[in-house]
């Protein structure tokens, strides 16, 4: 496994990181359902660990909380050998502050993972998405008191636009509060926005990209060679995640081509179609880690396997000219 800096932070985390969102109930009060059972979600979060793996990325609202009892299980005797990164805003129960990026909020909600996780310390806690309805300055005030409490090592941000964490950046700076050490954003061969602005902001303000989706559900994964898997997030027939299978369909449709190219470097290379992309990814400028998701032991070792060596320049000019739009 390779390590890095998260951003010109002294944090050193592993360029391959395990999310929990695919763990605990398949009928959660709140939040995505889950697909891994606790026991083996447990099991997977030791693999990971024991393929140097230190990063696992998590959130209060994953599966109504269970994926933070999950993680607090694993950890149990071995807390200070993992990096947790964690993330709150999004809604997590039906009274008014149960959601957003206020100090009530923040406050109860970051006691509430720290019991579920069985820890007195989070390594890293970011504002899972924006909340236009709270002023920066409450936020970063309250990102900031944590800290200083303990309870809090670093802070970051998901799905900001970079003016707003251009913004953030600013405000801490005139208050001389603790500023966002990381950003995680949407970011793989396919899907490559951020590439405009918020690389760009990263790059130039030294913010750690910790990449989500970085196999796009897994198109990028060549499981899809053959069609769509009925078992497959694409062939998903659930009503309530219709649309979200019905895009990946078109997206795979469209991309046959480019996802050849990708197959023909892989099959140069000696490497899985998923250690390319991912390997492509964590080389790219500002990116600190990305994580991976997985229901299965050999999903893990695989992506690990993206480490340790680099995609040559000519290929990796091959793949994003094959995925250009």
């Amino acid at each position: 496994m390779e390590y890095g800096r998260l951003g010109n932070s002294g944090l050193r985390i592993s360029k391959i990181s395990l999310g929990c969102w695919n763990f605990g109930s398949p009928n959660p009060p709140f939040g995505i359902p889950g697909r891994v059972t606790s026991q083996d979600a447990i099991r997977l979060i030791h693999e990971a660990y024991d393929l140097g793996i230190n990063l696992i990325d998590n959130a209060n609202r994953y599966t109504g909380g269970e994926a933070d009892q999950i993680q607090g299980r694993a950890m149990k005797g071995h807390r200070s050998d993992f990096i947790v990164a964690t993330k709150l805003m999004k809604r997590v129960g039906e009274r008014p502050n149960d959601e957003g990026l206020s100090r009530v909020h923040f406050m109860q909600e970051v006691e509430n993972i720290l019991r579920r996780l069985d820890t007195d310390y989070v390594d890293l806690l970011q504002a899972h998405d924006v909340d236009w309805g709270t002023p920066l300055e409450e936020t970063l005030r309250a990102f900031d008191d944590l800290i200083r409490q303990g309870k809090v090592r670093y802070i970051g941000c998901s799905n900001f636009p970079a003016w707003l964490l251009a913004k953030s950046l600013w405000i801490s700076d005139v208050r001389n509060l603790a500023g966002f050490v990381s950003a995680q954003p949407k970011y793989n061969l396919i899907s490559r926005e951020v590439e405009k602005e918020l690389q760009p902001l990263c790059v130039d303000q030294g913010i750690g990209m910790i990449i989500y989706s970085p196999l796009e559900g897994g198109i990028l994964t060549g499981k899809y060679n053959q069609g769509i898997p009925d078992d497959s997030r694409a062939g998903d027939s659930n009503p309530l995640t219709w649309d979200r299978a019905e895009n990946m369909k078109s997206q795979v449709e469209k991309l046959q081509q480019a996802l050849g190219v990708l197959r023909d470097v892989a099959a140069e290379l000696g490497k899985s179609p998923s250690q390319v992309s991912l390997n492509w990814l964590i080389n790219r400028p500002a990116v600190s880690s990305a994580i991976i998701g997985a229901t299965r032991s050999e999903q893990i070792v695989d992506n690990a396997g993206a480490t340790g060596w680099k995609l040559p320049e000519e290929l990796a000019d091959r793949l994003e000219q094959a995925f250009a739009r």
